[in-house]
């Protein structure tokens, strides 16, 4: 485990641990344990690393609780936008754009179809196998059961999703939407998304020597930072990040479903 400078009191602990018992029972949290957490014989389909991509986009800048429009267009109409439909699109990224403007109530579509056109000729031009070799270093771990020094091999592949696909907008896909993607295909465990639940959270419940940024995010050695010291807290607190993620999104929302829950993954 990275090692952060200095150690967190009982009462911090103390909050890791609460926030996982309140929402333990959480549908959200349940797949999350079981998706991310249980050795398992994981297989990735292009299709599946598709939809992890196009969500991980969509919830970009956007709200994704159960009853948003991103959790509605997920749970509806993903096949909409499959692998196979953007291969039969004259233009992917018209394609995508219209089809989530008709949808309704999801910002940037626009830009969300011009990158999901340039990853689709990233991938479509030997990138695949690129890919699946990345990947395969996270599948073999997800074999066994976790381990602190897990987190470096799953930085290792984020840092190769985040500088070499396209994001929203005309970016990168960036630190946070690349752990996005790795946890929705179930396949990290230590590295998280980092967003405004989460370092609310940490401001609110840490007592650190300055105030988490959420613009600072967009810094990748920033990010690593934030994320040792979510790493450190859960390691001394006995829990996986993966599920303080998952507690602390669903605390802030209070009526997830099972089929919301299997929706965002």
């Amino acid at each position: 485990m990275a090692q952060v400078d200095w150690e967190f009191s009982e009462t911090e602990i103390s909050n890791v641990r609460r926030i996982i018992d309140e929402q333990e029972n959480n549908p959200f949290v349940q797949k999350r344990r079981d998706q991310n957490v249980v050795e398992a014989e994981v297989s990735i389909t292009a299709d599946q690393f598709w939809n992890a991509h196009l969500a991980a986009l969509l919830t970009s800048q956007q709200r994704s609780g159960p009853e948003s429009h991103v959790s509605q267009f997920l749970k509806e109409e993903i096949q909409s936008v499959s692998l196979d439909q953007c291969r039969d699109a004259e233009r992917i990224g018209g394609y995508v754009s219209e089809i989530l403007e008709e949808h309704g109530g999801i910002r940037y579509y626009n830009n969300i179809g011009e990158a999901c056109e340039r990853n689709f000729e990233r991938l479509d031009t030997d990138g695949w196998d690129e890919l699946w070799g990345e990947l395969e270093k996270l599948i073999e771990i997800r074999k066994r059961k976790p381990r602190d020094s897990d987190y470096a091999v799953e930085r290792e592949v984020a840092t190769y999703l985040s500088e070499g696909f396209a994001g929203e907008g005309f970016h990168r896909v960036g630190s946070k939407q690349a752990r996005n993607i790795l946890q929705i295909l179930g396949l990290t465990r230590f590295e998280i998304p980092l967003d405004s639940r989460i370092t609310k959270w940490l401001n609110t419940n840490l007592d650190l020597p300055y105030r988490v940024s959420g613009s600072g995010l967009s810094n990748r050695e920033y990010y690593h930072f934030i994320s040792d010291i979510v790493q450190e807290s859960c390691s001394t607190a006995g829990v996986l990040p993966c599920i303080f993620d998952a507690a602390v999104f669903s605390s802030y929302d209070t009526n997830w479903t099972q089929s919301d829950a299997d929706a965002i993954f």
